[in-house]
């Protein structure tokens, strides 16, 4: 039962730090371009889940895992498990969830063509000096 306990340890971390990527990799790409690939393609992901109204398949490995839990043991989830969650699963009704994430996407495909638009700027300054 411990292993269970670990892997689902393991996988609500790994859902938490790819939330940590979506919100904040735009400023990663800010730095290291190709990063920018990865993160937009993460926010294709988001869109298409939240559109479609589905979950992230981390949130049904995640309760795979829980079901594998003994409901006899003293304590079924760990401090990660326990307080990870609280991060992950925020109180607010579903919609709200929702919307925020796709609304997140728009406003980062913003800053991306943005970003794109500085990029091509700044080469094109680079070949015409006086």
């Amino acid at each position: 039962m411990m292993v269970y306990i670990l892997l689902s340890d393991f996988v609500i971390l790994l859902h938490l730090l790819w939330i940590i990527f979506i919100i904040f990799g735009l400023l990663l790409a800010l730095k290291y371009f190709k990063i920018s690939f990865i993160h937009m393609a993460g926010l294709v992901f988001t869109l298409v889940l939240n559109l479609g109204g589905w979950y992230c398949p981390l949130t049904y490995l995640e309760n795979y895992l829980y079901g594998l839990y003994d409901p006899q043991l003293p304590y079924a989830d760990s401090f990660i498990t326990t307080n990870l969650q609280k991060l992950i699963y925020l109180d607010l009704d579903e919609v709200y969830l929702r919307i925020g994430a796709i609304a997140w996407v728009g406003l980062n495909m913003v800053g991306y063509a943005l970003l794109l638009r500085r990029r091509r700027w700044r080469h094109r300054g680079i070949g015409h000096s006086s």
